[in-house]
């Protein structure tokens, strides 16, 4: 299945039983996902910063977890039951709850909030998982995805509801204004302008995740994840991933930095007119 379609699934289905019955009509699923993005990149002067150092590392420390086995997993699950079997789990997913969270890295969002989302989803995912869910490395997956999805957009619908209500006060306004100047024989201005709160007040109805901008343009998320050994099979250099990228030689260093910084970002409307 299509991140997308999986995606406007879980929209359909925010009620945690809806998605725990989509689970088990499929068992094992597993996500296309198109890491290309070419959504244009947002000014960002006016955000303000997390701590920096508060998040390499973090990045840093996750970076030395180790994967999971095959074999660790099925001993795990035989052990669900016990507080040191679910650490483990969570533990063991935390790389994986890292890399995920660059899918919905949009603007406005925050780099940890979306890792706290998924390290709570995480546990709920273990809380809820029966065998006929399959493969529970998958369906924590799904789970994870699920969190930070919903959270995007329950932020995506709090700057909706910003806007249109200061766009229906402003529009308001000009309603009581044109009274006024109809009295005085001049409207033809005022009428022109709620037109365009109109138009302002539809565009934002409009506005879905597709529609939103990432923080990270393509070059610079792969470098992240590689640098911190969230994809592949080990943490590269900066190096080896000019190579891998046929970058050259200073870019990546030049791409790590920026990168960090706009990761950094916090605060900030996810939705910008």
């Amino acid at each position: 299945m299509k991140k997308i379609e999986f995606e406007k699934k879980m929209l359909e289905c925010r009620d945690e039983k809806a998605f725990l019955d989509f689970i088990k009509d499929h068992k094992n699923l597993r996500l296309e996902i198109d890491n290309v993005d070419i959504r244009k990149e947002e000014n960002i002067e006016e955000n303000s910063y997390m701590t920096e150092e508060s998040l390499i590392e973090y990045l840093e420390e996750i970076s030395y977890i180790q994967q999971l086995s095959e074999k660790d997993v099925e001993n795990i699950i035989t052990t669900l039951d016990e507080e040191e079997s679910i650490e483990r789990l969570i533990y063991g997913n935390l790389r994986e709850n890292a890399n995920i969270a660059f899918d919905y890295l949009y603007e406005g969002i925050d780099y940890l909030d979306l890792v706290q989302e998924g390290t709570i989803a995480i546990a709920q995912g273990i809380e809820n998982y029966k065998n006929s869910y399959g493969d529970i490395m998958e369906y924590l997956k799904l789970w994870i995805r699920r969190a930070m999805l919903l959270f995007v957009e329950d932020r995506i619908n709090s700057d909706k509801m910003m806007y249109q209500s200061y766009f229906t006060h402003r529009k308001e306004e000009l309603l009581e204004h044109e009274i006024v100047n109809e009295l005085e024989g001049s409207e033809e201005e005022e009428i022109e302008n709620t037109k365009e709160i109109d138009k302002k007040i539809a565009e934002v109805a409009e506005i879905e995740l597709e529609n939103l901008k990432k923080k990270l343009n393509y070059k610079e998320e792969v470098i992240l994840k590689k640098y911190y050994g969230l994809i592949g099979e080990k943490r590269e250099s900066l190096f080896e991933i000019e190579n891998d990228l046929e970058l050259e030689r200073g870019e990546g260093e030049k791409l790590f930095e920026s990168a960090i910084m706009k990761i950094t970002l916090v605060g900030g409307k996810i939705i910008k007119l």
